[in-house]
């Protein structure tokens, strides 16, 4: 594609940015009821899963996930919805739903053209949200739930340039160019959408982990500490791994070369469960 038709395209990626015009689908009525139940100090599991059967589908993959080898290691079947979010665990139940939206958000905005692009992107984001809650358990100071979050919508800003893509078929058929413009701007346009759609500002700023990363033995970890080694982790072998993320970032997530079997162990535990209840 021409200099010129990249430029069009990033000047109105930049003008939609500027406007706060982040034309993605907001999340379904039972996350936002979840959401807001949550809030009350006093809800019950019954009455979450009140919420819950509102959607059967994501009913279905709360019992999934009770039964999972993660969460349910004496293997006893749960298929009571109230006892199921009872062994899960309010946040998880949250986590789920969440998992639920994107995923439903990823299947609208496929196009022919960019099916395996999608995929790709969604299949990588599952593969993160694991890997930064097994990360986020061991350390000790960053919520895994929070840090499952995270993960999960590290990369929607590329599913944003995705969708805006396809009103430019040039671009779209130059792979090269358009690789360059997602690794560009994903971590800006997806600030913007984790904003939009009201998550903190500890997940809003681990989205853009490569540039508030701070590699120091000063302070807790963070949920950017989290995201950055997450992503290192799952990128490369343990060589790879100690050798970029340096000594002071392993400290403060609790991880050692000796560690690193066992929390491999863990992520490929919590990764199988994922993909078990979202059916992949």
């Amino acid at each position: 594609m021409s200099a010129e038709e990249q430029s069009q395209f990033l000047t109105e990626l930049a003008q939609d940015l500027n406007s706060k015009n982040i034309d993605l689908p907001s999340f379904p009525d039972v996350v936002i009821n979840i959401r807001t139940s949550l809030e009350d100090p006093g809800c019950t599991a019954e009455r979450l899963g009140g919420v819950v059967k509102a959607d059967p589908v994501l009913a279905a993959r709360l019992l999934i996930a009770a039964n999972s080898a993660f969460h349910n290691r004496a293997g006893i079947e749960i298929v009571d919805l109230d006892l199921a979010i009872s062994r899960l665990g309010f946040e998880v139940v949250r986590n789920t739903a969440i998992t639920l939206a994107v995923e439903q958000i990823f299947n609208a905005s496929q196009h022919e053209e960019l099916r395996e692009s999608v995929k790709g992107i969604w299949n990588n984001s599952l593969a993160l949200a694991s890997m930064c809650f097994v990360v986020a358990r061991g350390s000790g100071s960053v919520n895994p739930d929070n840090a499952f979050i995270g993960g999960l919508l590290h990369e929607v800003g590329k599913l944003y340039i995705l969708t805006k893509v396809r009103n430019f078929p040039a671009l779209m058929g130059d792979s090269e160019s358009l690789e360059q413009v997602l690794n560009q701007w994903y971590s800006t346009v997806g600030k913007s959408i984790v904003e939009a759609w009201g998550f903190s500002d500890e997940i809003a700023d681990s989205i853009d982990a490569d540039e508030n990363f701070t590699n120091n033995a000063s302070g807790p970890a963070s949920l950017v500490d989290v995201v950055f080694t997450s992503r290192i982790l799952l990128s490369g072998s343990e060589e790879a791994f100690i050798a970029d993320a340096g000594p002071e970032t392993m400290g403060k997530l609790r991880i050692s070369e000796e560690s690193l079997p066992s929390l491999r162990n863990a992520y490929d535990l919590h990764s199988e469960s994922l993909r078990q209840s979202v059916g992949r």
